[in-house]
């Protein structure tokens, strides 16, 4: 391993034992250079913990950079449980280790930009750090978004840890790669409800005594105040409060450390101190995630119309949309953006820290490690695609979108909730447009795009008809998991009759993963006894495939398939 290189590390672990306890097992490395050694982590400290349950479980780490020099011979990886106690000696076996080297990303200069794309809708930004400042991590940076925000650096933790001391080094220097490169920059965040990322003088002794409340506001207008001047017009709106909803409580509000000491008014201090001493223009959000659940949705609402009403100043709020691959809903999203729309037409929208885990909601047990399957890459892109459609129709409403992140070299989503290898952003580990890059700017390079159906035969008799519906996939990519999801037929001319559809299975019926140029089929018996040559139907059959990518078959026939002119007319494959 050489310093400086990036590499992918895995084992397998099995303990030994299956007692269904749970153990936690580091990777680590041991170096030693020059007489001195060093014991630097490769797994997330303190590990990843393995049940003993007599399977294997894979530990993996991606894209681990090598930071130690060492004396020829003098490098070891070892594996070892840490528990907090640390007298935890359970055994265990590791099997099919593997270190694989990662070569330097180069990126794409021969696909389509993202930013330039929807150039006519919105500007599209991505969440970055120091590491997005030079070679292809800012190349790609450049060519695909024209806003930025910083994932870190401009907290009040990250500015001014002690009282009266600013730190601005790291976040002027994302500063200055936008403003030479002509992008928008979103400040991200000036005070943040739940008290992370805040250093503990923020909030004084924590109580709400009116001596302590003077002291902490004075702190949040005093670090308002550095802060939005030291940046001054180069940011154009900032979050001023960062996830201040709490639904289970009886005002809506989280019941963090500002608010223990100042109640709801802390809200009212921060935009007030902002949109006091931030320049003329500047866009003042609040920023709030799971804006799609109802009881969340309607806390934003609440909490808006408040502050609307006693002239407290905000010009926006912020959807963070941190998604999973099964929830929310497309439909969900724009109805929490027209929702506030309609209650404040005034008001900014922004799509503010947008990635799609491929792991379910609520799943914190599934890791597909470095083996991440195709279908599932498929499944999101498709996914992107529904989302950025709803995007351009929203664009009346949506000032901007940006993702939090742009590769999945570097994702929060790696460590939360638990520590795992994720997939959400548009390029791969290699900085790679995957099928998420495509489902954002060209659908018609995801995989199974071109998936039409049509009939491929008509036989039998009145009593035992017998269609055969054909799926051909295109030449772009398998067709994942394909189905038809339902088989009915609706009459729409001649004396009424109740034909009945025997499927081939039950529903949804089966295709499966068909290749690219390949078909699959299905074929469904109809009955039609009882109903006159002359009955009219229109037949539809909704199919999916990689769950996201939908349509509905539709024709047209006769109960008498000799009048049907070979089985009727395809009004739409959609």
């Amino acid at each position: 391993m050489y310093p400086g290189s990036k590499y992918n590390i895995s084992a397998w672990v099995m303990i030994d034992s299956n007692d269904g306890s749970n153990h936690v097992i580091n990777m680590s490395l041991q170096t030693t250079l020059d007489g001195n050694t060093s014991y630097p982590s490769i797994t997330p400290y303190p590990g990843i913990t393995v049940p003993a349950d007599g399977s294997w479980h894979q530990i993996n780490v991606m894209g681990y950079t090598m930071a130690n020099s060492y004396d020829p011979g003098g490098a070891y990886l070892y594996f070892q449980t840490v528990p907090s106690s640390g007298n935890d000696l359970v055994s265990f076996y590791i099997d099919d280790f593997q270190l694989s080297y990662v070569a330097p990303p180069t990126i794409q200069t021969d696909i389509p930009s993202i930013y330039k794309t929807f150039a006519d809708f919105f500007p599209v930004g991505a969440e970055i750090d120091s590491t997005d400042l030079s070679g292809p991590h800012a190349q790609l940076l450049t060519m695909h978004f024209n806003s930025i925000t910083s994932g870190n650096d401009m907290k009040w933790g990250s500015v001014e840890a002690t009282k009266g001391v600013y730190t601005y080094a790291t976040a002027d220097a994302e500063v200055g790669e936008a403003v030479c490169n002509g992008m928008r920059i979103r400040g991200h965040n000036l005070v943040w409800a739940t008290g992370a990322q805040t250093p503990a003088y923020a909030t004084g002794d924590g109580t709400n005594s009116a001596a302590n409340q003077a002291v902490v506001t004075a702190n949040i207008q005093e670090h308002i105040q550095s802060e939005v001047q030291h940046f001054g017009s180069q940011v154009y709106a900032w979050d001023v409060v960062n996830e201040p909803l709490d639904p289970s409580q009886p005002d809506c509000l989280d019941r963090g450390p500002f608010y223990q000491v100042l109640g709801k008014s802390y809200i009212d201090i921060a935009l007030q101190a902002a949109r006091q001493y931030a320049p003329a223009g500047t866009k003042l959000f609040i920023n709030d995630y799971s804006t799609t659940d109802p009881n969340r949705l309607a806390c934003l609402v609440s909490v808006v119309r408040d502050l609307r009403s006693r002239g407290i100043p905000l010009d926006g709020v912020g959807h963070e949309m941190h998604n999973a691959i099964n929830y929310p809903t497309v439909e969900s999203m724009v109805h929490a953006i027209d929702t506030m729309h309609e209650n404040f037409p005034e008001l900014e929208q922004q799509v503010t820290e947008l990635d799609m885990s491929v792991y379910n909601a609520g799943d914190t047990v599934s890791n597909y490690g470095n083996n991440i399957p195709p279908s599932v890459l498929a499944e999101q892109g498709w996914l992107y695609k529904h989302y950025f459609e709803a995007f351009r129709r929203l664009s009346g409403k949506l000032s901007a979108v940006t993702f939090w992140g742009m590769a999945d070299d570097d994702t929060w989503l790696d460590g939360f909730p638990v520590t795992r290898t994720d997939y959400p952003l548009p390029f791969d580990m290699n900085l790679q447009a995957k099928p998420a890059y495509w489902g954002i700017v060209d659908p018609t390079h995801l995989p199974g795009y071109g998936l039409k159906f049509e009939i491929a035969s008509d036989t039998g008799n009145p009593h035992a008809r017998v269609i055969t519906l054909n799926a051909t996939n295109g030449g772009v990519g398998p067709a994942y998991a394909t189905q038809i999801t339902s088989f009915s037929l609706k009459q729409i001319l001649g004396r009424p009759c109740s034909p009945v559809v025997t499927p081939p299975s039950a529903f949804p019926v089966l295709l499966g993963d068909i290749a690219a140029s390949a078909a699959a089929s299905a074929s469904f018996t109809i009955d039609f006894a009882g109903c006159d040559p002359f009955a009219h139907f229109i037949l539809k059959a909704p199919w999916t495939s990689s769950v996201y990518h939908t349509g509905t078959f539709i024709w047209e026939l006769d109960a008498n398939k000799d009048r049907d002119d070979h089985g009727g007319h395809d009004h739409a494959n959609r």
